[in-house]
């Protein structure tokens, strides 16, 4: 956006105060001061910890244009001031109102594992047929995704988004932000339970997606899952399903998820069967390719377009991602963690047919409220059926899982460290180089992924 009109409307669709305006040139909406860019307009937004308010002066150095305000500001140097009375408010305000200035098809994803692969897969088959917008990395929340849907350029054809759960309200408010006309569920596990009182609370949640879409919208869900096959859409929505063992519009048959190279299946589809390859690991990662590719099909893209796209994509960096180290193969899903996705990473980990050690690398799952120690405690036997020579955990909770190992006479297959660094030293002092295969899983705030990324560059 350039010139004085895109500052009046900013003005007018948040109706606020316009103080000290000049010149300047709009390129869009930052709240990070230290990564904001020139002409880009910094929204001075509230947090628990601090107040972006405190920033305005290091924003404008690094060349913002001007700034959403919710009090005044005399310190010199500002400009192009704009007083509201809520900024978080008024950063929304303004992504509803971009976002209604389209007419093409908005997808929205979410779910409790999968929704990057997902949303990252669906705009690379989409971009080889039409000019495709994806949200950036995981702008999912209530300040990402404004920020996503302002940053989608005005020649953009379809539009793919990532929605966040991590509250109850929270997926209902982000889609009636986003308006989707698509939506997709891509599975249902225990995560966030620590702000739920059961998984099907969450799901309910995450259906208020699908429950929000428009007259003709379009419902893509995993049929597998037992927390979403009772539910129906409103009649309004048409949906299709996915799956590899339920009935559904698009399945998978002849699932290879034993090669270290990838996944290998055949996709059925209401245009026909055909065959996929992946660089792509794990019985997962098939339910993210089906989704994908269900929804690109009903939105126009061909057969041939999945195809060619799935067998380019490369693995979203620290999701199921085979990378090479001094201690042997590193299977990074250190994104993040729930029991869920723990055992399912377990599960392709144990179906890898290699002649490497199998080695676990767990942290701390977090968000698990009340049944968090019975939660790492019960994954000890899903450990034991994968064929898991040795097991280093790191952090409090991920210790229970070592101890109910010990209790099942480990004995020196478990190491418990404390610390990042601690468990490096541990990792490398028992560890050759060599025939390892080792998965690293965690939540996010453990920072295995920087674990990783220190271990090891990506294949």
């Amino acid at each position: 956006m350039t010139g004085r009109a895109e500052l009046d409307w900013i003005v007018q669709v948040t109706r606020g105060q316009l103080q000290r305006p000049h010149p300047a040139t709009i390129s869009g909406f930052s709240i990070d001061s230290r990564t904001i860019k020139p002409g880009e307009i910094f929204v001075a937004l509230k947090g628990e910890r601090t107040d972006g308010h405190l920033f305005l002066e290091e924003a404008f150095q690094r060349g913002a244009s001007g700034a959403i305000i919710s009090r005044r500001v005399e310190a010199p140097g500002l400009f192009n001031l704009i007083e509201v009375e809520d900024t978080l408010a008024a950063l929304q305000a303004l992504a509803r109102a971009y976002r209604r200035s389209f007419r093409i098809p908005i997808v929205g994803v979410t779910g409790s594992s999968g929704k990057t692969t997902t949303k990252e897969l669906l705009f690379s088959i989409l971009s080889r047929r039409f000019r495709a917008y994806r949200s950036p990395g995981n702008y999912n929340t209530e300040y990402g995704l404004p920020l996503a849907l302002l940053a989608m350029p005005k020649e953009a054809e379809v539009g793919v988004f990532e929605l966040g759960l991590q509250r109850p309200g929270d997926i209902g408010r982000l889609a009636e932000l986003l308006e989707p006309m698509v939506g997709i569920i891509t599975a249902i596990g225990e995560a966030h339970l620590g702000f739920f009182q059961s998984i099907e609370e969450l799901a309910e949640n995450k259906w208020a997606l699908i429950a929000r879409l428009p007259r003709d919208g379009l419902a893509v869900v995993n049929r597998d899952s037992a927390y979403l096959q009772a539910r129906r859409p409103p009649a309004r929505v048409r949906t299709v399903g996915f799956g590899l063992e339920a009935e559904a519009e698009y399945r998978a048959s002849e699932v290879d998820d034993t090669s270290l190279e990838g996944l290998r299946l055949t996709l059925e589809t209401p245009q026909g069967s055909f065959p996929i390859r992946s660089r792509l690991l794990g019985r997962l990662n098939a339910y993210n390719i089906l989704a994908a590719a269900a929804a690109a099909l009903e939105l126009g893209a061909s057969p041939d377009d999945a195809q060619r796209a799935v067998v380019e994509f490369r693995p979203v960096p620290h999701r199921m991602e085979l990378r090479r180290s001094r201690v042997g193969l590193v299977l990074d899903d250190s994104y993040n963690a729930n029991p869920t996705a723990v055992k399912e990473a377990l599960r392709a980990l144990s179906r890898l047919k290699a002649s490497h050690r199998k080695i676990l690398v767990l942290g701390d799952m977090l968000e698990l409220g009340d049944r968090a120690v019975e939660a790492h405690r019960e994954l000890a036997e899903a450990i034991i059926r994968a064929d898991v020579e040795l097991v280093f955990t790191v952090g409090e909770l991920a210790a229970e899982t070592g101890k109910a190992l010990l209790e099942r006479g480990w004995g020196e297959r478990v190491v418990l460290t404390h610390s990042l660094d601690e468990l490096r030293e541990a990792l490398l002092a028992r560890l050759e180089e060599g025939q390892n295969l080792i998965l690293v899983k965690g939540s996010r705030a453990m920072g295995l992924d920087r674990f990783v990324d220190g271990l090891s560059p990506s294949l």
